[in-house]
């Protein structure tokens, strides 16, 4: 039995079971190392936190995006997305240890945000500058924000995905289009805050403009290999079995190759940008990165996030083939791991050999939960939006 029969005949109900007995024997074994560790604690879950947020978010993005271009890859993954866009409601209150670091003295800034402790800023000028927009009421007033953008964006869209189903009121999809496309800017200007406010901001000192476009990217990748495995689970199970064809797996294909290209990109581009500048403010990034054990990460990420996926899915033949996309992405969404503990990590630590197994627990914590949710939501919905007014078309291409 190859790969992909194996996953086509795991049941739905094994996977949410597993998931959530999984997520909660990992944040038992937080709750343990925050009561050892609190300082590693909280690096390790900003960065388990940080990669599952992803997921929900690139399917709020990718949702979106569907609905504003169309497209018969959409189709077939939209009940797909709209769950997992659903979930964000458990990311806000998975947000909470995030949010306590900034306030109070028990979960002062020093273990996390440095900006968010008054000993530290009285002594960094640079700091104090940034003080108006850098502090704990506004950093908990932005966050409310996206929380609230991204949860209402979620429930309209899904909410009249499922309208459409019940009343077939073609007035819907004009309705989902609009809120597309202004929940697009939405995502774009939140994730930018976000990613700055949660993640660069650990370092006040340093900056860089297309931070938050390499966050989208990597999310849309990470969400992009998480549908392709899912439809390998679901590509044989009624209704979605009769309408999945070569050419709308060839079509997700094309996309997360042209994502990992995008990825890259971007990644490159920061890199040269901040190199050529050679700024006192820029370079520590790059040089902390790329030495003390770091360097190895980084030539990882060189051959397995990008020359290996990238020289694969150049293959057509393949990316029609969901037991062979299966395998990509599978591989994608642990090299995505290791990307953003690169990203994250060397924020607390200069050198790689810092590694604690709290690395380990709190992103499978964290996911194991989400992803009993997930399946949960997905479960409730219909698997394909029957009253839509592309499904027709997509069906009468799939008879022919």
């Amino acid at each position: 039995m190859n790969l992909n029969q194996r996953v086509k005949s795991i049941s739905l109900n094994v996977i949410q079971v597993t998931a959530l007995g999984v997520g909660l024997v990992g944040l038992a074994l937080c709750a343990l190392g925050a009561s050892i560790d609190l300082k590693q604690f909280y690096h390790a879950y900003l960065f388990g936190y940080m990669y599952v947020l992803g997921f929900a978010l690139g399917s709020l993005a990718l949702m979106m995006i569907h609905h504003l271009a169309g497209g018969g890859w959409g189709l077939i993954l939209r009940r797909i997305l709209e769950s997992a866009a659903m979930t964000m409601p458990l990311m806000a209150l998975f947000f909470i240890p995030i949010l306590l670091t900034v306030f109070g003295d028990m979960a002062s800034g020093q273990y996390l945000y440095k900006w968010a402790d008054p000993s530290y800023v009285a002594g960094d000028a640079i700091i104090q500058e940034k003080v108006p927009y850098l502090n704990p009421q506004f950093f908990a007033i932005r966050a409310g924000i996206y929380f609230f953008v991204w949860i209402v964006w979620a429930v309209l869209i899904s909410k009249f995905s499922l309208d459409q189903d019940r009343t077939d009121n073609p007035a819907l999809a004009a309705r989902m289009r609009w809120l597309s496309g202004s929940g697009i800017v939405l995502y774009v200007l939140t994730m930018t805050f976000a990613s700055v406010d949660w993640v660069m901001s650990l370092n006040a000192h340093w900056f860089s403009s297309i931070y938050g476009v390499i966050f989208m990217v990597s999310q849309g990748l990470s969400t992009l290999a998480l549908m392709i495995v899912m439809l390998a689970l679901l590509s044989n199970r009624e209704p979605l079995s009769e309408v999945i064809t070569p050419k709308y797996i060839h079509d997700i294909g094309k996309l997360m190759f042209g994502f990992v290209i995008l990825w890259a990109y971007m990644s490159f581009s920061q890199y040269i940008i901040q190199w050529s500048g050679d700024l006192a403010e820029e370079v520590p990034y790059y040089i902390t990165r790329s030495s003390g054990g770091w360097q190895v990460v980084v030539w990882i990420l060189m051959l397995f996030h990008f020359f290996v996926p990238f020289f694969i899915l150049l293959s057509r033949r393949l990316k029609r083939s969901v037991s062979t996309l299966v395998w990509i992405a599978l591989f994608l969404i642990l090299i995505r791991v290791v990307d953003l503990y690169w990203m994250i990590e060397p924020f607390f630590a200069e050198t790689i050999s810092g590694f604690n197994w709290l690395n380990i627990a709190a992103p499978l914590g964290i996911g194991g939960i989400w992803m009993a949710l997930f399946l949960t939501l997905l479960k409730r919905r219909p698997m394909l939006p029957v009253n839509d007014p592309n499904f027709v078309v997509l069906t009468t291409l799939r008879r022919h």
